[in-house]
């Protein structure tokens, strides 16, 4: 079977002001079927001045092909989820993610726009270690940048 795997792959360049080193060349998976996302995401990141590399991809089922695809040296820093995607949604993609003895270390931080509590409290369950409220504009995104670096491991 032939799998189409569609990433963007950015590397954020380091700037003056990194003021969190334990970013330094992490790599940050972001999986979300909104590529807009993806595109504020990274601006974010690079307007926080951390230097990382973040690979986005459009479904669960397109970021575990990949995870598995890579070896265990090149594996993520932080996965960021999101929820509601087509194919693999994000319960099942983490569920599968904690399942798998080499990718079950790796953070995994939910970026959704529901904020049912239920949500929240089956996903942390399921092992994610952070859960946050999507935001509608880029703004926002520079808000949670500081938490997703607060999950890397220096």
């Amino acid at each position: 079977m032939l799998f189409w795997l569609y990433f963007f792959i950015f590397d954020l360049p380091p700037t003056a002001n990194n003021n969190m080193s334990n970013a330094t060349k992490s790599t940050i998976l972001y999986v979300d079927d909104d590529s807009d996302d993806c595109v504020f995401l990274k601006t974010s990141i690079e307007d926080a001045g951390n230097e990382a590399t973040l690979i986005c991809a459009n479904d669960g089922e397109e970021a575990v092909n990949y995870l598995n695809s890579i070896t265990n040296s090149s594996l993520p820093s932080l996965i960021v989820l999101d929820l509601n995607m087509p194919r693999w949604d994000g319960r099942r993609t983490l569920s599968y993610l904690k399942s798998q003895p080499h990718l079950a270390a790796i953070p995994v931080v939910i970026l959704s726009t529901s904020e049912s509590n239920k949500e929240k409290e089956a996903c942390e369950r399921l092992g994610a270690v952070s859960y946050l409220k999507k935001p509608y504009h880029y703004e926002g995104y520079k808000g949670i940048v500081a938490n997703f670096f607060s999950h890397i491991k220096a």
